[in-house]
């Protein structure tokens, strides 16, 4: 008998970025300058991976820009990623926090019109313009459950999600990739729905079995040119 189809892994690379200060002290046509440089390095990647940016500054001290990447191909993601700092305004950024997390490929049923870049399910990730999104660290008693347990906990938490309409959540696994166990990436139409369904699965059982889940970062979206004009 034939084994099914298995689809490949989506390695999912979120990265947050301070802007050094020298960078706001060059003269006017040099940021120019800097700025479209680095817009079209980050742009020349588009046509082969997923990208989303979010404007983090003003909400945080630690980090002025998140740039959300995703991709079937962990060395080519890899390789996308060092190249971030090699051009134009690039140079003055600082990677302050950098998570790499791991999704189920979409279902090799799906036809090729149904996905983005070849591997992407349409319509699943960086739909919405807020996002919250911060690492998990699972505690010891959270493995010492059956899978019937933790199936039922899990389940209880999605229950809260579905009833917000204009939220959309995803779970990227870390374990054997990154230090946290998963990153959690939840995403609204609306920032009262974001915050109002943070609130409640705060008050879930499953919240017991977690040794840790911060820091916690609200990202707006926005293209990264707007992004480059507010904080430089």
């Amino acid at each position: 008998m034939e084994k099914p189809k298995k689809s490949a892994n989506i390695y999912s690379s979120f990265m947050f970025m301070k802007l050094q200060p020298e960078f706001r002290r060059l003269i006017s046509n040099e940021k120019i300058a800097a700025k479209q440089e680095f817009e079209n390095m980050v742009g020349a990647a588009q046509e082969k991976l997923f990208l989303r940016t979010y404007l983090v500054s003003g909400l945080r001290s630690d980090a002025d820009i998140l740039i959300w990447r995703m991709s079937d191909d962990i060395a080519y993601l890899q390789e996308i990623g060092a190249r971030t700092f090699s051009a134009g305004a690039g140079r003055y950024f600082t990677p302050t926090y950098c998570y790499l997390g791991v999704h189920p490929g979409a279902d090799p049923a799906l036809q090729k019109k149904d996905l983005e870049f070849g591997f992407l399910p349409k319509d699943t990730f960086g739909r919405h313009r807020f996002m919250l999104l911060h690492p998990v660290v699972k505690s010891h008693n959270w493995y010492e459950l059956s899978e019937t347990e933790r199936a039922k906990l899990t389940d209880e938490r999605a229950q809260v999600v579905s009833r917000y309409g204009g939220i959309q959540e995803n779970i990227f696994t870390s374990c054997g990739l990154d230090e946290p166990d998963m990153i959690v990436c939840r995403e609204a139409k609306a920032l009262e729905d974001l915050t109002a369904a943070t609130h409640e699965l705060r008050l879930q059982r499953i919240k017991h079995y977690t040794f840790d889940d911060k820091p916690v970062f609200l990202c707006l979206g926005r293209d990264l040119r707007e992004i480059m004009d507010a904080i430089s």
